[in-house]
């Protein structure tokens, strides 16, 4: 049984500032978070996730399987961080409740937000303040994206151009590639974009694959989902060494 402390300070910014990384992003690493903060101590990263870890705003996943596979702790909200957040007016309900589950998350799922936290720094890193990056959490409750949310919406601020972007393991089946495809696809020949954000240019589809093996069979299988399809939709297949080509 953990018995949580009887008395808290106060959060300080840089603690608030992990709860809100972990509502964008739903897990973590501490050399992921040391990554996104800049931070060169991985040592005061850890201090941070522990002091929360240990007053019950976050939960640790480590275990034998972690230590055999030589994995790194991961790291996710629990029921008083998720709390804390519900009183901040920038918060979704909806994502909040969703979060509730991540105690139980496949590692596959986990590995899966790591794998979006890790794009989302590396564009941060590469491009400072030239993108905007909305996680699937926080496009939850938004009708002008498709219904099966992407990973990811980026807005370019330089050119105004916007990006539905997922994130393609290696592990994925070839239904689940073609799902993905043609889900972006009936979107686009619904018009739910142009009916939502009239004047703005219908958004680009980036798939970010695992590898540059699983690049070339996803641009293989777009280029024949787009051939039955009526819709000019902009689709691009990068792997993460060449997230920069989006460019």
């Amino acid at each position: 049984m953990n018995v949580q402390p009887k008395y808290r300070r106060p959060l300080n910014n840089y603690q608030v500032a992990i709860l809100n990384t972990l509502y964008k992003f739903r897990f973590t690493t501490t050399a992921l978070l040391a990554e996104n903060q800049n931070a060169k101590n991985l040592r005061v990263i850890s201090s941070r996730l522990k002091i929360l870890a240990d007053q019950g705003y976050i939960g640790m996943n480590y275990d034998s399987s972690y230590r055999i596979k030589g994995q790194p702790a991961t790291y996710y909200l629990k029921t008083d961080g998720i709390r804390f957040l519900r009183a901040q007016d920038y918060t979704n309900e909806s994502a909040l409740r969703s979060i509730y589950h991540d105690k139980r998350a496949t590692s596959s799922r986990i590995a899966h937000r790591l794998h979006v936290f890790q794009v989302y720094v590396q564009l941060k890193n590469q491009y400072p303040s030239r993108f905007k990056f909305y996680s699937k959490t926080e496009l939850m409750g938004k009708d002008y994206v498709p219904k099966t949310k992407p990973d990811a919406l980026l807005v370019d601020t330089e050119t105004n151009q916007h990006y539905f972007m997922d994130y393609l393991e290696d592990t994925a089946s070839f239904w689940t590639l073609r799902k993905t495809i043609r889900r972006y696809i009936t979107y686009a020949e619904l018009g739910v974009w142009q009916k939502r954000k009239p004047g703005i240019p219908h958004p680009g589809i980036l798939l970010i694959c695992e590898s540059s093996r699983l690049s070339k069979k996803v641009a293989s299988l777009v280029n024949r989902e787009l051939d039955s399809s009526f819709i000019d939709l902009g689709v691009q297949v990068v792997s993460p060494e060449n997230i920069d080509l989006l460019l």
